[in-house]
């Protein structure tokens, strides 16, 4: 493999080549690793300024990338949540779909693509937080671990508070009350997912990734983003054929048309900042490094 890493640039050689060649000794040589190491190297006489800058540099910016579209998405789940009530009560709503058919299409293709959005994530984000809290309890790093136990702690406090809520209504009857047992379930919902997503942010934050652990992310990203961005354009032909055809959809017991506008303002917001995220994640060339 030295010979593929004649094709990078001489000031690249000095600096990387070495590691280079021991990260390849320890790994079994593939099509698919001289294929990276020539695209690799293309890219680096491309943009040789970008390799100037250091691998520290490059794992920073991938890690808060990651962060902020991790924060953006939770932004973007409150909008598509508040969005899903658009068919309660859900007898009313289906009276209106035999006539406009084309409300449930849209309404069911913005929870499917958010539900995708959501799963993707879980793929990408899942492996990069359990990379972090096991690297914090092999070095004992407390400044890790306390991030995580508060988040652990909001999970189970939320898990409580659902059961807290369902039993009331189940077996309390108390639906009298439903407005305001609902608005005080979001308000705590709300606030423990606030917390729980600032505590997980911090435990990325203060673990020192190797860049070969989290330049993977990368397509996960795009996936997110891209169904984040569709799911806002399907959401606002939802919302805008639903004010035209049927506006009483939007007034019902406890639903009304702010609320939606709230919701897609949240997730068209939560896409921009998860584009930005994204773009910074995405140094010119990164999904090409062969730093693995």
């Amino acid at each position: 493999m030295r010979w593929l890493l004649k094709l990078y640039p001489r000031a690249w050689r000095v600096r990387y080549e070495d590691e280079m060649l021991a990260v390849l000794e320890e790994h079994k040589i593939t099509l698919v690793t001289m294929i990276d190491l020539l695209i690799g190297a293309l890219d680096a006489n491309l943009n040789f300024s970008f390799f100037t800058e250091g691998v520290s540099y490059m794992t920073n910016r991938i890690r808060s990338g990651i962060v902020m579209v991790f924060g953006a998405f939770v932004l973007y789940g409150v909008g598509w949540s508040l969005l899903q009530r658009l068919n309660d009560p859900v007898p009313n709503f289906q009276v209106v779909d035999k006539i406009h058919p084309e409300f449930g299409v849209l309404y069911h293709a913005v929870f499917i693509v958010g539900s995708i959005s959501f799963l993707t994530i879980l793929i990408g984000g899942l492996p990069i937080f359990f990379i972090s809290v096991k690297r914090a309890f092999k070095n004992r790093k407390s400044d890790v671990l306390h991030p995580f136990w508060f988040s652990l702690s909001c999970l189970l406090l939320f898990a409580l508070f659902t059961a807290i809520f369902t039993v009331m209504l189940v077996f309390w009857h108390l639906q009298a009350y439903i407005f305001a047992l609902l608005i005080g379930y979001l308000i705590l919902s709300t606030l423990l997912l606030i917390a729980g997503t600032a505590a997980v942010s911090l435990v990325v934050i203060r673990t020192e990734f190797q860049l070969s652990e989290i330049k993977f992310v990368y397509i996960p990203e795009i996936v997110i983003l891209f169904g984040m961005a569709v799911s806002v354009v399907l959401s606002t032909i939802l919302i805008v054929q639903i004010t035209v055809h049927s506006p009483q959809l939007f007034m019902t017991q406890d639903v009304n048309s702010l609320m939606f506008i709230t919701g897609l303002f949240l997730m068209s917001l939560g896409t921009i900042f998860a584009s930005m995220g994204l773009k910074r994640g995405s140094i010119k060339g990164l999904d090409q490094i062969t730093q693995a």
